[in-house]
C-alpha cells in the first residue's frame, strides 16, 4: 500500500510534528509513504518517509498577501509532483492551509483514488470572525472551496469534537467524520524527570529559583493574543510568577517593545528552539499556558498540541478561554480556563498554584492520567493507521 501524505508545513523536530509522527507510524507498519511538502529539505528520505518538496518559501511572519501567494504556489507545484507519484492508493491531506485540499482533490480525481482530509482548524471561519477576511466575494469563494473539499473527501479527520460538530453543521454526515486529536506523548514524557529538568534550568537561570514558571511555547500570532499575558502581569504584578514565552511570530517585536515600555521584568521572551529543548522547559515549568484571542470559534474548536504535551508531562494547565478544554480540565481537576476578561481570576489561579505546592502536584498527576486515558499517542496512532488502511482500494475506484 502507498500513501501520498500532503503537509505544506512539514516538521520533524520543531513546531507541529504531527504529520511526521503519523507518517513515520505508517512506514513502521509497512506502508510506503511519500510526504509532499513545501519545506525545502535536503533529505530525500527520513525515517522511512520519502520526501517530495515543492521548495515553497513560507514563514508565519509573512504579510497576509505573501502567505496567500505561498499557498497558491504550493498548490500549483504540488499538483505537478503529486501526479508524478506512481501507484498511489490513498491520499492524506493535512490542513492548514485548506488549499492543500485542492491538490488532494485534483490528484485524487485524476488518479481515481480516495483522499482523506484532515482539519486541524476550521477555515475560513476563524479568519472571517477575526476580520482578516472581509470581502464578501472572497468569503463566498473560500466557503465554496471548503464545502467542495469536504464533499469530495472520502473521509474527514477532525482534531476535536468541536471541529467535527462544525463540519457536520455544514452538511457532512457524522459517519464521514472521525476525531483524532493531537497526541499526548506519554512514553516520551516519562524520559523527562521534572525535578532534573528544573535543576538544569535553575542552574542556567538562578533568578528562577523559588519562582512559579508559567510557560507558553508556540506562535506569537494574532490568534494567540499573547498581549493578554502582558496585561495580566501589568495589572497583577507578582515577582513570584514568571511568564516564559518560547517561539516566534508577527507579534513578537511588538511584545518586546511593550514589555520594555511597561518595565515588566517577570515576562521572558525566548527564541525558537528544538522540540527537545522545549520539552525540557515544559518539564521544568509549574503550569502550562494555552492562550487564544477572544474569538468564540477558536475556543470552541481549538486543539493545540501544547495542551496535550503539558498533560503528558504532568502539568496543570491554565487557559484564557472557556470551551471543551476548560470543561475537561475542571472535570478532572487538572487545571482551569477563564473568561478572557477575567484576568483577576486567571492571576488568582496562578497565585494559588504558587502558594499550594501539594495541590499543584496533585493537579499535575491528574493531568497525566487524563493524557494516558484519553490522548495517548500510541493509541491514536493505531487508530490513524487503521483508518488509512481501510481506504486501500482496488483498481477502478470512483471518487465522490
Amino acid at each position: 500500500m502507498k500513501v501520498l501524505y500532503i503537509s505544506q508545513h512539514f516538521e520533524s523536530e520543531n513546531g507541529l510534528t504531527r504529520p511526521y509522527e503519523l507518517a513515520k507510524k505508517l512506514a513502521e507498519d509497512g506502508v510506503e509513504v511519500t510526504m509532499l511538502t513545501g519545506k525545502n529539505m535536503a533529505e530525500k528520505e527520513l525515517d522511512g518517509i520519502q520526501i517530495a518538496s515543492t521548495k515553497t518559501n513560507y514563514d508565519h511572519t509573512f504579510a497576509f498577501h505573501k502567505r496567500v501567494l505561498a499557498f497558491l504556489l504550493f498548490v500549483i507545484k504540488s499538483i505537478y509532483l503529486g501526479l508524478k507519484e506512481k501507484n498511489v492508493d490513498v491520499i492524506y491531506a493535512s490542513s492548514a492551509p485548506i488549499t492543500v485540499g485542492i491538490t488532494a482533490l485534483i490528484v485524487a480525481k485524476i488518479k481515481r483514488v480516495p483522499f482523506i482530509f484532515e482539519v486541524r482548524d476550521v477555515w475560513p471561519d476563524a479568519p472571517i470572525e477575526m476580520g482578516i477576511i472581509r470581502n464578501k466575494a472572497v468569503i463566498k469563494m473560500v466557503r465554496g472551496l471548503e464545502k467542495l473539499i469536504y464533499r469530495h473527501a472520502s473521509h474527514i479527520v477532525a482534531l476535536s469534537d468541536g471541529i467535527k460538530r462544525n463540519i457536520v453543521r455544514k452538511g457532512m454526515e457524522k459517519s464521514k467524520v472521525s476525531v483524532i486529536t493531537n497526541l499526548a506523548h506519554c512514553a516520551k514524557a516519562t524520559q523527562y524527570a521534572s525535578e532534573c529538568e528544573r535543576n538544569h534550568i535553575e542552574m542556567q537561570y538562578p533568578e528562577l529559583i523559588g519562582k512559579t514558571i508559567a510557560l507558553y511555547p508556540g506562535t506569537f500570532g494574532a490568534a494567540n493574543d499573547l498581549s493578554f499575558l502582558l496585561d495580566v502581569a501589568t495589572q497583577h504584578p507578582d515577582p513570584n510568577i514568571h511568564y516564559i514565552l518560547i517561539g516566534r511570530g508577527k507579534e513578537k517585536a511588538m511584545m518586546v517593545e511593550t514589555i520594555r515600555n511597561r518595565g515588566l521584568t517577570n515576562i521572558w521572551l525566548l527564541d525558537n528552539m528544538p522540540k527537545a529543548e522545549v520539552f525540557s522547559w515544559m518539564s521544568a515549568s509549574d503550569v502550562g499556558i494555552v492562550n487564544l484571542a477572544n474569538v468564540p470559534i477558536l475556543a470552541a474548536e481549538n486543539s493545540s498540541n501544547k495542551f496535550f504535551d503539558f498533560l503528558s508531562l504532568s502539568k496543570p494547565i491554565v487557559l484564557n478561554f472557556k470551551g471543551w478544554q476548560d470543561d475537561l480540565l475542571r472535570e478532572n481537576k487538572a487545571g482551569a480556563g477563564f473568561d478572557y476578561d477575567d484576568k483577576a481570576g486567571y492571576y488568582d489561579f496562578l497565585k494559588r498554584l504558587h502558594n499550594h505546592k501539594t495541590e499543584k502536584l496533585e493537579m499535575g498527576e491528574r493531568a497525566r492520567v487524563l493524557a494516558e486515558t484519553h490522548f495517548d499517542a500510541r493509541v491514536l496512532k493505531e487508530k490513524f493507521v487503521e483508518l488509512v488502511k481501510s481506504y486501500e482500494v482496488n483498481e477502478g475506484y470512483e471518487l465522490n
